[in-house]
């Protein structure tokens, strides 16, 4: 009986206990920030101007209300190549962000940025939102959204129509004082600046910190693309890489080529039939064919042509891989020009005999002169083409015309 009330009076205070004991805990409120009114990079963009370029004396705009951007991080500081900041790019355009402390967002991220408390400046002509604190202002809401850079040109760089994008420029260089040497220096941690150019001479910075963790990696020698944010500072535009394996110079310089044929009628001799080895010249209407012009000094092959005349100057044999990127290019100029036409021609099925209109010449589109002024052809691409191939330069002209036209440095080649 004893034990049995002592079990009773147990089990009692179990159930009493188990009565005060709540099965919901509470939870702590939720960080909740509110999306606002939605602008685009472009519409920021356009605030600044009226904002700050517009007000005599105004420096900054601060964002006070519940305003939201969306964009796409372009580039982070994790590479050290920029500190406590990034870049985000939506289709409107692009912006540098400041912020309160390194890291937290990367590149690749989407993310809705909320403008209240950050503050829209320029710092040496850089737009950018300052102020930005990853807690608070930076939602995230997707990884992995890697924007494709736009192709553009060093002329369109400075433009001003690219400033905080990212952007890929093709058929670059460094300048030969610049290859070889380090993109930065990682010792004394100095930031260096770098220069590129197009084969036109125009350039362009390559700006590289010397905390960048490629800093003490080597500027390459060839010629190629490159992938970069471009910054600005004051009136110098500036390029900012993410990794060097986005900088890919792997082909020859500018001016270099490996050439399949190379002609510069340095040989010819003056008013004379031009013959050189493995080249046709034939007339197959009228009678005058492409002849010398040599000074000494200067080159050139020259027809002059009057009245109903076909004169044809056709290459040696070719040979052309398919898996190379082989282009031909040459030099024009013209006088007296009255109904005549020079054009180019390539052939799969000529025999390499004295009947040229026997086989099958597709024209090539090329610069050709009309006047005086020497006239490259430019580079005309023959990559789709396979095997032995001939390149030939026709001049005709009906009863009545007139023209005399000069050709040099005739080159097949391949980079």
């Amino acid at each position: 009986m004893k034990n049995s009330a002592l079990v009773s009076l147990s089990f009692l205070m179990l159930l009493g206990l188990s009565s005060c004991i709540h099965e919901n805990f509470d939870e702590p409120p939720l960080n909740v920030i509110p999306e606002g009114n939605v602008l685009t990079i472009g519409q920021i963009r356009d605030m600044y101007i009226d904002s700050i370029i517009n007000v005599p004396n105004a420096t900054l705009y601060k964002f006070t209300g519940d305003f939201s951007v969306y964009g796409v991080v372009t580039m982070d500081d994790k590479s050290g190549n920029i500190y406590k900041a990034a870049y985000v790019q939506d289709e409107t355009g692009a912006i540098n962000l400041r912020l309160l402390s390194s890291g937290g967002i990367y590149e690749g991220d989407s993310v809705r940025i909320y403008l209240k408390g950050t503050v829209l400046s320029s710092y040496q002509n850089m737009l950018q939102l300052d102020s930005v604190d990853v807690d608070k202002n930076i939602i995230k809401q997707a990884t992995l959204r890697n924007r494709e850079p736009e192709e553009v040109t060093i002329g369109q760089i400075m433009t001003g129509n690219y400033q905080a994008k990212l952007v890929k420029i093709n058929n670059v260089q460094f300048i030969q004082t610049d290859v070889g040497q380090k993109y930065a220096d990682p010792l004394t941690l100095a930031t260096i600046n770098r220069t590129i150019e197009d084969c036109d001479g125009n350039t362009m910075i390559v700006r590289t910190s010397g905390y960048a963790s490629f800093a003490g990696s080597i500027v390459p020698e060839g010629k190629g693309s490159i992938i970069a944010i471009v910054g600005q500072y004051r009136d110098d535009w500036q390029l900012y890489i993410r990794s060097t394996e986005e900088v890919e110079f792997d082909h020859l310089r500018c001016g270099e080529y490996n050439a399949l044929l190379e002609q510069d009628f340095s040989s010819v001799v003056n008013n004379e039939t031009v013959a050189l080895s493995g080249w046709k010249n034939i007339a197959t209407t009228g009678s005058a064919v492409w002849l010398g012009q040599n000074n000494g000094i200067d080159a050139r092959a020259k027809i002059s042509g009057t009245g109903d005349n076909v004169a044809w100057l056709i290459t040696p044999a070719v040979n052309l891989d398919a898996s190379s990127n082989e282009y031909l290019t040459f030099v024009t100029r013209a006088l007296n020009i009255l109904g005549a036409e020079l054009k180019v021609y390539i052939s799969t099925d000529y025999d390499g005999g004295n009947s040229p209109e026997t086989a099958t010449w597709t024209q090539l589109t090329a610069s050709i002169a009309t006047n005086s002024n020497e006239t490259s052809s430019g580079n005309i691409d023959i990559s789709a083409y396979s095997g032995n191939v001939y390149i030939a330069f026709k001049y005709s002209g009906l009863s009545g015309a007139t023209g005399d036209f000069y050709l040099d440095n005739v080159v097949v080649a391949w980079e």
